[in-house]
């Protein structure tokens, strides 16, 4: 019955919300953001159970597996809600730079082949050449790109191909980070939380409310995904995870992160993804070292449990222990991010410093549990318990 009642107030809340009498009001009172981030909080929390009660009805399930830390069959489509609160909110604002409308398009069609890929496997060399075209898309339609080198015939030989590989690796680097209850769906908040920050600090109010109407969707999704001493109701899925990294992927490339340096603009972003970062090659890196992969794509399309949560969880974190780990470390580089946005290229090195420092001292704990594992394990054997290494390094 509470749960009835709970469920009318939300819809009678998003009802009011649409009303354009409603949204003139927060409009005229500078409350815009404000508008923007509570609609996308209240749609996400109202379309999510019914998400749910969709994906049970049509067994749309995440099964146990063996790279998978859950251990029961858990409805996906959770991606569902979090993109139509993100579109609903974004179009009630009405408010699109040149090219944004691109990022969009182009964000929706990485979320249709997850949402296929979630009902019905699709092979990875398949979903690779969508998020190729899509990165193309947007860097030739939508003529977003990285400005590593000034712009001329040598210069986009060097950007287009960087921002191709930014958005392609930032889009499967969220997917995989999507392992444990509320990881993609709060990273998302945290890196859409700064890019905002920055946006509107910077002068860039369209930007900042695109990025607001990412966090509101995920803030909205996060109660039935992470809930204190319980398993996620359900999970984002393929769709939400690889559009939540594609177009946060493509705000960074859309943005200008500094008014003072081209330096410290472009390293503000490195910094905000800092831990998808450093997932993705640390992972990359070490795959190809133990040869389980020969191409550097293939990590892409190559499952394992050797990203940093399930590393976490090896050193014994529970899992919601490991997520707030990795959202406090992803929050302190947000933080070196505003700091240097208004700084010189000094202030940018130094903060790559203190991310280099933060990873290594990741790095040599994860290499102390490894052995601590290896220890345990071969005193199992010698008491002919058996054992073995999960993980390598």
């Amino acid at each position: 019955m509470l749960t009835m009642l709970w469920r009318i107030i939300i819809w009678s809340m998003l009802v009011v919300l649409t009303f354009p009498t409603v949204q003139a009001f927060y409009f005229r009172a500078g409350m815009r953001w404000q508008y923007i981030l509570l609609y996308g909080f209240v749609a996400a929390y109202a379309f999510t159970p019914l998400c749910r009660w969709l994906a049970l009805r049509l067994n749309i399930l995440d099964r146990p597996g063996w790279r998978k830390v859950h251990d029961r069959a858990t409805p996906l489509l959770g991606g569902v809600a979090v993109y139509c609160a993100f579109l609903l909110s974004l179009t009630l604002n009405g408010v699109f730079l040149p090219g944004m409308g691109t990022l969009v398009a182009a964000g929706t069609l990485i979320f249709m082949v997850g949402l296929w890929d979630d009902v019905r496997s699709l092979s990875p060399v398949f979903r690779l050449g969508v998020q190729l075209a899509a990165a193309l898309y947007v860097v030739f339609i939508g003529h977003i790109q990285l400005k590593i080198l000034p712009p001329s015939i040598f210069g986009a030989w060097v950007n287009v191909p960087l921002t191709v590989l930014w958005l392609v690796g930032l889009t499967n680097a969220m997917n995989f980070f999507d392992g444990i209850d509320g990881l993609a769906a709060g990273q998302s908040i945290i890196i859409s939380v700064f890019f905002g920050a920055i946006a509107f600090k910077s002068g860039q109010a369209a930007l900042g409310w695109m990025a607001v109407a990412i966090t509101g969707a995920c803030a909205g999704f996060m109660p039935f995904n992470f809930i204190p001493g319980r398993s996620a109701r359900l999970f984002l899925g393929d769709a939400g995870s690889t559009f939540l990294g594609f177009t946060l992927a493509g705000v960074a490339v859309f943005g200008e992160w500094s008014s003072t340096s081209h330096f410290v603009s472009l390293t503000a972003p490195v910094l905000i993804f800092g831990v998808l970062i450093f997932d993705m090659l640390y992972v990359t890196l070490s795959r190809i070292k133990n040869r389980k992969v020969a191409k550097i794509f293939e990590p892409l399309a190559t499952a394992s449990q050797d990203h940093l949560h399930h590393r976490l969880l090896g050193m014994g974190f529970a899992r919601k222990e490991a997520a707030f780990a990795i959202f406090t470390l992803s929050v302190c580089l947000g933080v070196s991010a505003l700091i240097i946005m208004d700084g010189v290229p000094l202030d940018a090195l130094l903060g790559l410093f203190q991310a280099v420092l933060l990873f290594t001292i990741i790095v040599s704990l994860m290499f102390k549990g490894r052995k601590r594992r290896v220890g345990s394990a071969r005193r199992d054997d010698d008491e002919g318990s058996g054992g073995g290494d999960e993980y390598s390094e």
